[in-house]
């Protein structure tokens, strides 16, 4: 038996939002799979070819959510997959006028933790229309 539902991939290193925002995610209707780090992240982006991956910018680094998103973005299949980026930290400088460059890849969008549910829901359905 196969499954409509769409596939979303958390990647953060904090157990409590995944399980946290897992939870709002699932009662959308969506397949959510989670990832601790960045190096499992990517694993599964190539196991489950996701429909949505939405990655924590600081991890263990600074800047592993975008090494996370290049990475993405390189593969074929990645080139297209709707990515949302994460940030617990004041959006400024960089991210706060969010523009692609070498330094920092395309994302679709860019939101500032906690994100309330029903943004998350909004902006996860707007992204997989």
């Amino acid at each position: 038996m196969t499954t409509d539902k769409k596939k979303i991939l958390l990647i953060d290193d904090d157990r409590d939002f995944l399980k946290a925002t897992r939870l709002i995610l699932e009662s959308g209707g969506y397949e959510v799979f989670v990832a601790e780090d960045g190096k499992e992240g990517l694993a599964m982006v190539d196991e489950l070819s996701p429909d949505l991956t939405i990655t924590d910018m600081m991890m263990e680094s600074w800047g592993e959510g975008f090494n996370v998103v290049s990475t993405i973005r390189a593969k074929k299949s990645g080139a297209s997959m709707p990515i949302i980026v994460l940030s617990g930290v004041d959006l400024q400088g960089p991210y706060q006028s969010y523009q692609p460059s070498d330094e920092f890849p395309k994302v679709d969008m860019v939101l500032h933790k906690p994100v309330k549910a029903e943004d998350l829901l909004k902006y996860t359905k707007q992204l997989l229309r």
